[in-house]
């Protein structure tokens, strides 16, 4: 029967053994801390003052970086223990980033 249908013998077992659950939603993942800390005493910073030094950074001779540079200035005049995943999603709230350029073919 298994053969007609062409189904392997393992894959019709291990579904019968475990049916496939119904109903599950995609929560979105676990929420952002809502800070970082800083190296010397571990002290939390907060996202809004992270805000507020990226957007001096911007103002100043950082104006044409992107967040991976912006990452790298964070840690090193602030000294934040920090992702350069967490600067894309501020600088993406804060609308800072720079257009992506456009591949050519």
């Amino acid at each position: 029967m298994l053969r007609i249908a062409g189904v392997l013998e393992a894959t019709y077992y291990n579904r019968k053994k475990h049916p496939p659950k119904e109903n599950r939603i995609y929560k979105g993942g676990r929420k952002p801390p809502g800070d970082s800390l800083t190296k010397e005493t571990n002290k939390p910073i907060s996202d809004e003052q992270i805000k507020e030094w990226l957007m001096e950074l911007i103002a100043g001779e950082e104006s044409i970086y992107g967040y991976r540079k912006l990452t790298l200035c964070l840690q090193n005049q602030y000294g934040l223990i920090i992702n350069k995943k967490k600067v894309y999603r501020l600088c993406k709230e804060l609308d800072i980033l720079a257009p992506q350029q456009q591949i050519r073919n």
